[in-house]
Parts: C-alpha cells; structure tokens; sequence
C-alpha cells in the first residue's frame, strides 16, 4: 500500500525563496525559525507551515506564515517592499508549474498581507499568510 504524506511545504518554500531573492538581498536568511544570535543585521525571513486539512486522498489545504523582518522599525518601507515582493512570488498561479513544485493551486481568499506586525526590537516586521492546495508525498 502506498502512503501520502503531508508535502514538506517549508522546507520547499524556504528553497524557492532562496533561490528568487538571493540574487538582490545577498545576505538575505531564509529559515523555518529565527536563529537564536539574529541581530537584524541582516534581511531575514520566516516560513511556517501552518497546516491543514486533507481535500481528498493526494490533496492538502496548507496555510502558510511568512515573516519579514528588515532594516529599522523607523524606517520601515525595505521591509514592506521585501515582503511585497514574497506576496507576489508566493501568490503568483506560476508556482503551480515550477519543476518540482508541491503546489497544486494558489487559494487566493486565504492569501493576506502583508502587514505591519508590533516589534519590541528596532526592526520591522512584517507577516503575510498564503494559503495553498498541494500535493502529497508518495511513500
């Protein structure tokens, strides 16, 4: 019997967002968690998969949480643009077709943001969720 297994949906996205942003935010941390030592010295995202049910035998509904934290909470506009720009690579219907991508379909009513969130540090932060079909894994 085969088994189907939740997508590792953070771990793809986290890749995804690496490879597309590098480029122009070289120094840019991309991760499931924050790094215990983070300073803000350094662009920095966040990916959690928020789970989800089960549509059908192969198919997973998965929310997504993706935070962005860069440059200072006075001046807030880099972070706004870089989580802008994460909105736009997660939420475009091309991400369905990307050579292994899990993604079946963008659910785009559960797509929010992004947002300005409270933050204790002087670093901006911003939070954005896109919700996601995907498909399984087969063991």
């Amino acid at each position: 019997m085969t088994m189907v297994l939740p997508p590792d949906i953070e771990l793809w996205i986290c890749s995804f967002l690496r490879s597309r942003l590098k480029p122009f935010f070289p120094t840019l941390i991309v991760s499931n968690r924050e790094p215990d030592d983070y300073d803000g010295s350094r662009p920095l995202v966040v990916v959690r998969d928020d789970g989800g049910g089960q549509s059908n035998r192969v198919l997973f509904d998965r929310s997504v949480g993706v935070t962005v934290r860069y440059g200072a909470r006075a001046a807030p506009k880099p972070c706004r643009d870089l989580a802008a720009r994460i909105y736009g690579l997660l939420t475009d219907p091309a991400i369905c077709s990307i050579d292994g991508s899990p993604i079946a379909a963008v659910e785009e009513d559960g797509c929010n943001g992004p947002y300005f969130v409270a933050e204790d540090a002087n670093i901006a932060r911003c939070y954005l969720t896109v919700e996601f079909s995907a498909i399984g894994e087969f063991r």
